[in-house]
Parts: structure tokens; C-alpha cells; sequence
């Protein structure tokens, strides 16, 4: 795959991953024969019956640690169950997955069968088409939600196989708290800084905030979606157009950047100020203790994340807001997370295409949306077990409705995946607004020039 070779080279070092597999079974035993077929036809009018003979054999699929959930593990031993398939599941760390994808898949690589990547923009960034199976005539997709279908489509093919949906992100906040200490939720950058600092006098911690993750540092900068469209409809257009065109054009931009200086540099007995302890060492499972604890009161998140808090045991009501950053008044779209795809390459591709087939029965979605409280709407059409939560709710209200922008780096090409290791650099002092503009604009062009190339 042309792209990946040229464009994922550039990122982490392999020898920083950790593989495991953590498929149904480390060992694999000889299928064994069944002829009761039609005994197990299943009670749904969409399923399939159970073929005569397991067909065995099995499936290889690549996926960053945080996307793989329990009831994909339980629905993956049912599928073995029923066909004798074992899907094996490698894993790597969030910070290195995007590399050892692009070594795997390169040069024609078989090593995997499947793997699991973002929708939208960074799935034709990182030259995903290339190397990923034609989806477009699977009986499914015709049951996908139009959304989905958009964002795992390029040129008029669909390659990706969603079982994600789109939620809403903001700041979440312990509206109990709010309550208890009469808070108000702000719509102004100056008044959120008074809150900070009003609960940073109540003893607490304003925010959770894992500065050291890839994924969640940049929420920061794509919650400036809304103002950045504000201030020109068609910026993303214009930069995926060409380099020349860059981010250093938007004072919405530099608003928003110039006001994170202000809240990561805070400092407090040569401590972050506003966010928890020393800003390296936090990771996103953290986040969960430290906001049931009522540690920390406040994280920029999504809103489906109120149900796992829930499951972790927080008897707290939790509200969320817009980022009210550059003049922000608006929450964003996630544009619906992460796709399954095959690997063209596969020697397995059929029994690929039979997983996903699988995954895609009614009664199979119903049991994974019932089980994924934190997805608050799902990709396919006539799903009853996925509802939203009283953030989701807050967040679109507050937002004027749910027809708001979805985040940009979704759309734009060549998203600077270094964008968190800046942001550090504003917590410590050795980064300025300009150079993290000069950064994510030099990247793009070096992307634009391996594309071209």
C-alpha cells in the first residue's frame, strides 16, 4: 500500500508495541462435524441457519487496545461456536497501533485478515482503500445508516464495516457537584476560567485530562470545529485541497491555541494548575476512579461516557457543555468512531466476509448495542437497544440540536498525529502557538508530497 509504506514509516517506533492475542483461544482444536443445521435456524427472520459442517479454520484481526470490548470477545466466541472460525485478536498500544498496521499491511502483506482503523478522512489519509476489500455489495450494507455508509465510503466503494455510532462531545461535567456548590455551566472562555479556578478553591481538581494519550489530547483542538466553520465554511475543503493552503490562515485557530497556552502552562507549585497531577503519567482508564470519586470534576469527553460511569458506580447526575473556546457554542459529532476492515491480501477473505455477515444479524447487533453503554446510537437502521444518555441530551440542547459539525480531523487529510506531544509542549513551556502551527502545517505538506510521489 503505497501511502501507508510512506506515511506510517514516519511515526513510533515498532519496538515500542506489545503484541497480544487475545482471540477466543490460544490453542485451536480440530472443528468437529454437525448435521443439526436445521434445528439451530435461528428465531430471527434475518438470520441464517447454521451450516452442516463447521468450516474451521481461522482469522487474524488487528485492532488498537481500546476498541476491542468484552461483548465483541462473547460475540466472537459465538461465532466460533457456530462455525468453528476462531478469530484471533492482536493488540497494540494506542500510541503505536498506526505503525505496526502499516508495516503489517505493506508490500502486499497477508500477516493480517482484518483490521480495525477510523472512518472518514483518516481512512483515506492513511491510504486505507488501497489495501482494504471492497464492502460494497455485502447484503448488509443496505442496512447501514446513511451516515455510515458515508463515512466508510470512498470514491463510490465501501470498504469499512461500522458497528459504532456517532455520539456527541463536550465537557462533561458532575452536575451533582454543580448543584451542591450552586456552578453554573459557562458559555464564555473568561467564565470557564473562573470556574476552574472556583473549584480549584473548593479543593477539587477542575479536570481529568490524559495529556500523554494521541487520542484524547487532540479534543482540544477539533472541539474548535464549530468556530473554525463559522469563520469559513469551506476551510477543510481548502486544505484538502493543497498544502499551500494551511492552518496558520485561521485567527479562530490561534484564539483557541493561545487560550489552551493559557490553561495547560498554569502552574500551581510546579504543578499543572487546572488538570490532574503532572500531566505525563495519567492514561484514559484513570479517568473512570478519578471522576467517581469526585477527584476531578470536569473532562472533555463523550457523552455515551456517562453509562460507563454508571457501571463504574457513580451515584453522580452528569451534565456536559460546549467548549466554549475562540467563542465555541456548540458541541461536535464524533462521525461515528471505528470500522472493521479486510485486507484485500487475505487468504481468509471469505470466512472474513462470513464475520461480518455474522455480526450483522439482528439479534447479534441487539446484544452488542445492549452491551455498549457507551454508544449512545448505533450504525445500523431498527436497533432498539441503544439509547442516549442525559448528557447527550444536555450537549444537543445546549447546541441548538444535534445537526452540529463533525470533528474535523474526520475530514481533514493528513491530521498531525503528533498534535498531543505540542500540547505537552504548552504544559511544559517549550512550545509556542506559532510552532504548533508551524508543525501541523510542515506535516501536511510532507503528506501532500509522499502523496503525490
Amino acid at each position: 500500500m503505497k501511502n501507508f509504506s510512506k506515511v506510517l514509516s514516519m511515526f513510533l517506533s515498532i519496538s515500542m508495541i506489545i503484541l497480544m492475542i487475545v482471540g477466543c483461544s490460544t490453542k485451536s482444536s480440530e472443528p468437529k462435524e454437525t448435521n443439526s443445521s436445521k434445528e439451530q435456524a435461528s428465531e430471527d427472520n434475518n438470520s441464517k441457519a447454521t451450516a452442516d459442517k463447521k468450516k474451521g479454520g481461522s482469522i487474524t484481526m488487528m485492532a488498537s487496545q481500546n476498541w476491542i470490548k468484552d461483548i465483541d470477545r462473547t460475540l466472537f466466541k459465538k461465532f466460533q461456536d457456530e462455525t468453528g472460525i476462531e478469530v484471533k485478536v492482536l493488540l497494540t498500544p494506542d500510541n503505536g497501533y498506526e505503525t505496526l498496521l502499516g508495516t503489517s499491511l505493506s508490500g502486499g502483506s497477508n500477516a493480517v485478515d482484518m483490521f480495525m482503523f477510523s472512518a472518514g478522512s483518516p481512512m483515506v489519509s492513511a491510504g486505507i482503500p488501497e489495501v482494504a476489500l471492497d464492502l460494497s455489495d455485502e447484503e448488509w450494507v443496505s442496512r447501514l445508516e446513511p451516515w455510515a455508509v458515508a463515512a466508510n465510503t470512498y470514491k463510490n466503494t465501501l470498504y469499512g464495516f461500522s458497528t459504532w455510532g456517532i455520539d456527541f462531545e463536550g465537557v462533561l461535567y458532575n452536575k451533582s457537584y454543580f448543584d451542591e456548590n450552586k456552578l453554573e455551566v459557562p458559555k464564555t472562555w473568561d467564565q470557564f476560567m473562573e470556574l476552574l479556578d472556583t473549584i480549584k478553591g473548593l479543593g477539587k481538581i477542575p479536570l481529568y485530562e490524559s495529556i500523554n494519550g494521541v487520542w484524547h489530547t487532540q479534543s482540544w483542538i477539533y472541539a474548535m470545529t464549530p468556530v473554525m466553520f463559522e469563520e469559513d465554511p469551506d476551510f477543510i475543503g481548502k486544505l484538502n485541497q493543497t498544502a499551500d493552503n494551511k492552518f496558520a490562515s485561521s485567527e479562530k485557530l490561534k484564539l483557541g491555541l493561545s487560550q489552551l497556552y493559557e490553561l495547560l502552562n498554569a502552574k500551581e507549585d510546579g504543578k499543572p494548575k487546572y488538570y490532574t497531577n503532572d500531566g505525563q503519567s495519567e492514561d484514559w482508564f484513570g479517568s473512570y476512579p478519578s471522576m467517581v470519586n469526585r477527584d476531578t470534576v470536569m473532562m472533555f469527553t463523550y457523552s455515551a461516557y456517562v453509562s460507563e460511569l454508571k457501571q463504574k458506580e457513580s451515584t453522580d447526575e452528569w451534565g456536559m457543555f460546549p467548549l466554549p473556546i475562540a467563542g465555541n457554542t456548540k458541541g461536535i459529532s464524533n462521525g461515528g468512531g471505528i470500522s472493521k476492515y479486510i485486507n484485500k491480501n487475505s487468504k481468509n477473505i471469505d470466512l472474513c466476509k462470513e464475520l461480518l455477515e455474522f455480526l450483522s444479524r439482528e439479534d447479534n447487533l441487539e446484544e452488542y448495542y445492549g452491551a455498549r453503554s457507551d454508544l449512545v446510537s448505533a450504525s445500523f437502521m431498527g436497533v432498539n437497544s441503544v439509547k442516549p444518555t442525559d448528557a447527550t441530551n444536555e450537549i444537543i440542547e445546549l447546541s441548538g440540536g444535534a445537526d452540529v459539525p463533525v470533528m474535523m480531523m474526520r475530514d481533514i487529510l493528513y491530521w498531525d498525529p503528533d498534535m498531543y506531544k505540542y500540547l505537552q509542549g504548552f504544559a511544559e513551556g517549550t512550545t509556542t502557538v506559532d510552532e504548533f502551527i508551524t508543525n501541523i502545517d510542515n506535516y501536511r505538506a510532507t503528506l501532500f508530497e509522499a502523496s503525490e510521489n
